[in-house]
């Protein structure tokens, strides 16, 4: 086992953790895979570690995005833009030209923590660092604390 693999697994072996994107319109799955090997290795988990891919809607069908989730065997999940919003006070970083055109401080981050959230069993989700950019690929991670378990979501079918 790797160091940083074992370093990741004795942080938390169950924790799941959600990989957000965020990228220039025609970037390449190499940069996608480079930035998501960067994030992996600066906090220590391996890529069996990431539920999925998460990204903003208007990303959702970026040829780069979907070749790396199909050549990692991760699902790539679109979120709205709305649901990224309500985790731009959780980012760590700012670029000041992806606030301005898309309202969040960082796609990566917050799809990150969107998709931690979402997908994750706990209350509070939080970023694992700042977000790594490889090209023109920015990813960074989020997991789901534990101790925060939040209600199950109960949608009404049909009335």
């Amino acid at each position: 086992m790797a160091a940083s693999h074992a370093r990741g697994a004795m942080a938390d072996p169950e924790a799941m953790i959600a990989a957000g994107f965020g990228c220039r319109a025609g970037c390449k799955v190499e940069h996608v895979l480079q930035a998501l090997a960067h994030s992996l290795e600066a906090t220590g988990r391996s890529i069996e570690d990431v539920q999925a891919l998460y990204t903003a809607d208007f990303k959702g069908d970026e040829p780069g995005l979907m070749q790396a989730a199909q050549q990692l065997g991760k699902a790539l999940v679109p979120l709205e833009i709305e649901t990224l919003k309500r985790h731009a006070q959780s980012a760590l970083t700012t670029s000041p030209r992806v606030l301005a055109r898309f309202g969040v401080p960082s796609v990566a981050e917050t799809a990150a923590l969107a998709g931690a959230f979402l997908h994750g069993t706990s209350a509070r989700v939080r970023l694992l660092g700042p977000r790594h950019t490889w090209g023109d690929a920015t990813c960074a991670l989020a997991i789901a604390e534990d101790g925060a378990t939040r209600r199950p979501v109960v949608t009404e079918v049909g009335t």
